[in-house]
C-alpha cells in the first residue's frame, strides 16, 4: 500500500452498513465473480472505521474489474491485460496497429487491456503473432501432422513426400533422373541421401512425381 493511501484522511460519507462514522481509504480484500468462479483480490477502496464494512466507488470498480479478470485469466492459462499490452508495445504498435496486425477491431484490444477476457482461440492467435517460440512450436506441430513435399530437382520435377509407415518408390516413365541423388527421412527422423537408383534404404518415405 502506498504512503499516500495509508495517510489518506477520512471521507465524509455515511457507512451503508452501520450508518455511523466515516469511511477510510484503504487497501481492502474483496471477491469478484467471473464465469461462475469467485476470485479474492486486493484493491484500493473504502472501509468503515466503526463496523469494518468495505466498498469501492466507480473509479475503483474499474481496478476491481481488471484484477478479477486477470485472476481468472491467470487461473486458466490466458494472457492478462498487462501481458497483452506488453506484447503489443514490444512490437512497437499502438492499439489500432496491433488490432490490424491481428485482423480484429481496435475496440477489442482496448477492452482486453482494461479487463475484458479474450477467448481461448484469440489468446492463441495473440501468442502466435507475438511469440517466436510459440510460432516455431506451431510450425513443428503442423509439419508433423501435414508432411510437406520436398522438391529435389526443378529440372526433372522430382518431389519427395515423407509418409510415415509407407515404403514406396516409383518413377514416372516421362522422368529422366540419371545420376540424381534424392533425400529421404528414415524412421529415426534423420535426413539421408541416396542415388536415385538405390531404393533399398528408403524406409518410411515416398518419392512421387511432382
Amino acid at each position: 500500500m502506498s504512503k499516500r493511501t495509508q495517510n489518506a484522511p477520512a471521507t465524509r460519507m455515511t457507512c451503508f452498513q452501520c450508518g455511523r462514522d466515516t469511511f477510510l481509504l484503504s487497501g481492502i480484500s474483496v471477491e469478484g465473480e467471473r464465469h461462475g468462479e469467485i476470485f479474492p483480490v486486493l484493491v484500493t477502496g473504502y472501509k468503515c472505521s466503526n463496523c469494518g464494512f468495505q466498498t469501492v466507488d466507480n473509479r475503483q470498480g474499474e481496478q476491481l474489474t481488471r484484477l478479477v479478470s486477470d485472476a481468472y485469466r491467470a487461473a486458466h492459462g490466458l494472457l492478462t491485460g498487462a501481458e497483452i499490452k506488453l506484447r503489443r508495445t514490444r512490437l512497437g504498435k499502438n492499439q489500432q496497429e496491433f488490432a490490424e496486425y491481428l485482423g480484429i477491431g481496435s475496440a477489442s484490444v482496448k477492452r482486453w487491456e482494461i479487463g475484458q477476457i479474450q477467448d481461448k482461440a484469440m489468446d492463441e492467435l495473440i501468442r502466435l503473432k507475438t511469440d517466436p517460440d510459440a510460432a516455431r512450436q506451431n510450425l513443428r506441430t503442423l509439419e508433423r501432422q501435414i508432411p510437406e513435399p520436398f522438391v529435389i530437382s526443378e529440372e526433372h520435377d522430382f518431389a519427395l513426400t515423407i509418409a510415415a509407415g509407407s515404403t514406396q518408390y516409383y518413377e514416372s516413365s516421362q522422368m529422366h533422373a540419371q545420376a540424381l541423388a534424392i533425400a529421404y527421412q528414415d524412421r529415426e527422423g534423420n535426413i539421408r541421401l541416396t542415388d536415385v537408383g538405390d531404393t533399398q534404404g528408403i524406409v518410411g518415405s515416398e518419392c512421387i512425381a511432382a
